[in-house]
């Protein structure tokens, strides 16, 4: 009796280290989900590293939004560096330019406007990580891993986890670790089904809510 009294406390202290941590996430999510809601336009710069197969890329981008989904990307350095691109959420199209070429018009489901692992430009938005999030949390599910260091900033770090990586093109889990002050991520990681790192991205100098001029999203 002694003994099985002893692993129903265990299994209780368990399960509700288990409940804390995952009300510390969605505190965590909350935040940021509440934090969005104040934020009319933002620009970040992304650091980003993506793997798939043999092939990797690394790319440094300025990344511009303005409500209602308007969104610009300044390549800095990697792959296209000098070009920028310009999502018009109206039109649901993009304008692109690289240096020395003339301006083009394209889907945003062309594959001379996605990423090596086919992300969208859209996609790398705040407000459409949120969409992600709550994806996860109707097809799999949301923890808590406790704190992480990103350039010096004690994060809270989650992850979400998959159920079915192949509906989610190949990812089977992602880690966010979200700033403490702005609720917005400093750093994401992706996995496969293999514990193999396909997506990276840092984020640094986030400025909320700037203005911009009003051609900045002319192209």
């Amino acid at each position: 009796m002694k003994k099985l009294a002893g692993k129903l406390i265990l299994a209780a202290v368990i399960l509700g280290i288990t409940i804390i941590r995952g009300g510390e996430a969605e505190d965590a999510l909350n935040k940021m989900r509440t934090a969005w809601k104040s934020v009319s336009t933002y620009q970040v710069t992304m650091i980003t590293h993506q793997v798939k197969g043999s092939k990797t890329e690394d790319r440094t981008v300025r990344f511009s939004y303005k409500s209602p989904g308007w969104v610009r990307t300044d390549i800095l350095e990697g792959k296209n560096k000098g070009s920028t691109a310009v999502y018009d959420p109206g039109k649901e199209k993009i304008r692109a330019k690289q240096p020395g070429l003339p301006v083009i018009s394209l889907s945003p489901d062309n594959n001379l406007a996605k990423g090596l692992r086919g992300d969208r430009i859209y996609e790398g938005s705040f407000g459409y990580m949120l969409k992600r999030a709550d994806w996860y949390q109707a097809n799999g599910s949301l923890s808590y891993l406790g704190k992480g260091t990103v350039d010096d900033v004690s994060c809270k770090v989650i992850e979400f986890k998959a159920s079915s990586p192949s509906a989610n093109n190949g990812v089977a889990r992602e880690r966010w670790w979200l700033d403490p002050n702005t609720g917005f991520p400093r750093k994401i990681v992706k996995y496969d089904s293999e514990d193999t790192k396909v997506d990276r991205v840092v984020y640094k100098n986030l400025k909320l809510n700037p203005g911009f001029t009003e051609d900045y999203f002319s192209l």
